[in-house]
């Protein structure tokens, strides 16, 4: 995409690179009537309070009305957060999201009887309930996996009041994003005669500008626009971390971790401690391959490596449209059938899932979002390159796994754990990948499409694990009492990347160290070492359906379809993956010192080369 002086207008984008949000609701009016009926829903979950064991028929009446009313509520907020992440100063929306967030949390409140109520009936019940009424046979390991949870359930007073206060206590992260979205403002970079704006939706492309001085002033731009706020987002920070940390205490949970890795969604995720551990060894053990990563990428630089030029290419991307993206993706998808490539296909081509345009006030990053009997909407900024590409397959594997998830499950399993969301994602690069990299026409090219990869494992890999490892001294910190500083946050995150690039980058601290306002995974408590999770098991399973074919692809399919009805390692388990051996982690930096094998080919020929 050629540079803008100035970016356009929301209104001013071409409707094909928007979403049809018009498929949720076709219009605000149809919106609000649909917030006004959610709210009068309330009155309709609370008949049901203390009148759970009176029959089969009144318990499945009281879980079906509880669901249904919240999944309409849902849809509800989806629409105010999809129009407000695209337009973040935009009043209106923001007041829309406060009116939708409010009714979530009024329905929530009023059905918080449901699991202090459930817990109260004995097994036995349970059981004869299930056998007397078919329709309630599809709750069984939602009533199994409650059961697990019962030394965590509060009584029907505490539960709900803990429902009442969820908005308040959610809203750090709305602050945050108010901060970081609405009011932050970052100095343009002047190049070559023109000014190019640093914007959430822009930084992406600055960082592996061709310019190196391009590059430097884009990522201190954008540093130094955070480190204004550093105080006021510390403050929010800690206010998220201490809001989880008093719901685990509230809860029973020995530590903030302990809950994180137990409770997730409806049913649960039953994680091990020992899988959160055995990551953030694994990842220690191996930070020798990133030094030589590093090193490697030293030389091929002149021998000087800076805090900025991390993300930048070695070679410029080949430059790929949206539409011929699209494209390219879904013949990478191809091993996974026809039943996987269609259905990905109509929401590129026809259905608009992804809203891909660049626009004044958008926010920074990429997501899917959806609902069951919604498209599984995605928000990205698109630039002509080979990382948007990527990014793109990334966001596809997610709405593809809400699709089968959602068109298999009911209600309440229609979701899926956040332990499994990255593999998915993660999935579909690995496959698209593979691809290019058998197809690559040059060389160049090849180093391109590795640099592509890098920055996939350098997030997923390098930068995750990190954060994993700076949000547990968080929480640890604030059990102990202590608080958590702009000075101290700063400082702490800056040694941490310093140990991982081994002395062979050269560091401005501050603002590498300012690098945890930028990541608003920090306010869904450890959600972040998922991603390094993800991303080995991932490969794993992307090699199996490369080198197995058809059995793996629908053992892959099948994990996709499971939702929340099993725990997420079971899931893994019937794509045919096992996490709770270090083994897929190790497999994962497998492929990536075999990359970076192959990096260090690429640039010791083309150093000889050029001599």
């Amino acid at each position: 995409m050629p540079w803008m002086s100035t970016l356009p207008k929301r209104s001013e984008l071409p409707k094909e690179q928007t979403w049809n949000l018009e498929a949720l609701f076709a219009s605000e009016d149809h919106w609000r009537a649909a917030l006004e009926k959610a709210a009068q829903s309330v009155e309709e979950v609370k008949p049901f309070a203390g009148r759970l064991a009176e029959s089969p028929q009144v318990l499945l009446q009281a879980l079906e009305t509880y669901y249904t009313r919240m999944l309409e509520a849902m849809k509800v907020a989806q629409y105010a957060s999809l129009q407000l992440s695209t337009e973040g100063t935009n009043p209106h929306f923001i007041r829309m999201v406060g009116e939708a967030r409010a009714v979530v949390a009024a329905l929530a409140a009023a059905g918080a009887y449901l699991e202090p109520e459930l817990l109260s009936l004995p097994k036995e019940t349970l059981e004869t309930f299930m056998q007397a009424e078919p329709g309630l046979a599809v709750y069984r390991h939602y009533f199994e996996a409650l059961q697990a949870r019962r030394p965590h359930v509060r009584s029907s007073e505490v539960e709900t009041v803990l429902a009442a206060v969820s908005d308040p206590l959610g809203g750090h992260s709305a602050t945050a994003a108010a901060a970081t979205n609405a009011d932050m403002q970052f100095r343009p970079v002047e190049y070559q005669g023109q000014t190019l704006p640093v914007s959430h939706s822009t930084i992406g492309e600055l960082l592996v500008h061709e310019s190196p001085e391009v590059r430097r002033a884009a990522w201190e731009s954008y540093a130094d626009g955070h480190l204004a706020f550093k105080n006021t987002l510390a403050s929010t920070l800690q206010g998220s971390v201490k809001s989880f940390a008093f719901q685990a205490r509230t809860r029973g949970y020995a530590s903030s971790l302990e809950m994180a890795l137990a409770v997730s969604r409806t049913c649960g995720d039953n994680i091990p401690k020992a899988v959160f551990d055995n990551l953030l060894a694994t990842f220690q053990a191996h930070l020798p391959t990133w030094h030589r990563f590093w090193r490697i990428r030293k030389k091929a630089m002149g021998g000087q490596l800076r805090s900025y030029d991390a993300p930048a290419p070695l070679v410029p991307s080949p430059k790929i449209t949206f539409w011929e993206a699209a494209e390219t993706i879904c013949r990478g998808m191809e091993p996974l059938g026809r039943e996987y490539v269609e259905p990905m296909r109509r929401g590129l081509f026809e259905e608009r899932w992804v809203d891909w345009g660049q626009n004044q006030g958008k926010r920074a990053g990429a997501f899917s979002s959806g609902l069951k009997g919604t498209f599984p909407y995605i928000f990205m900024s698109w630039s002509d390159d080979l990382f948007s590409l990527s990014t793109l397959a990334h966001e596809l594997g997610h709405s593809m796994h809400s699709y089968f998830t959602r068109q298999t499950q009911p209600i309440v399993y229609a979701r899926y754990s956040l332990f499994v969301a990255e593999v998915a994602s993660n999935f579909n690069q690995a496959m698209v990948r593979a691809m290019l990299l058998r197809e690559a026409p040059t060389p160049e090219y090849k180093l391109a499409v590795l640099e592509e990869a890098f920055s996939n494992f350098h997030r997923y890999l390098f930068v995750m694990p990190t954060l994993a490892r700076f949000e547990l001294e968080l929480y640890q910190r604030i059990e102990k009492g202590g608080a958590l500083t702009a000075p101290f946050l700063i400082e702490r995150l800056a040694e941490l990347f310093a140990e991982g690039y081994g002395g062979e980058v050269e560091l401005d601290k501050e603002r590498l160290g300012a690098g945890w306002m930028n990541f608003s995974h920090l306010y869904s408590p450890f959600y972040v070492y998922q991603y390094a999770t993800g991303i080995a098991a991932a490969n794993a399973l992307a090699k199996d359906v490369l080198e197995q074919g058809e059995p793996a692809a629908k053992r892959y399919l099948d994990f996709l379809k499971a939702g929340d009805s099993v725990y997420p390692l079971d899931a893994l388990k019937i794509a045919g993956i096992d996490m709770n051996s270090p083994e897929p982690v190790e497999r994962g930096f497998a492929v990536l010192a075999s990359m970076v094998d192959e990096l260090e080919r690429l640039v010791d020929s083309n150093l000889q080369t050029t001599r």
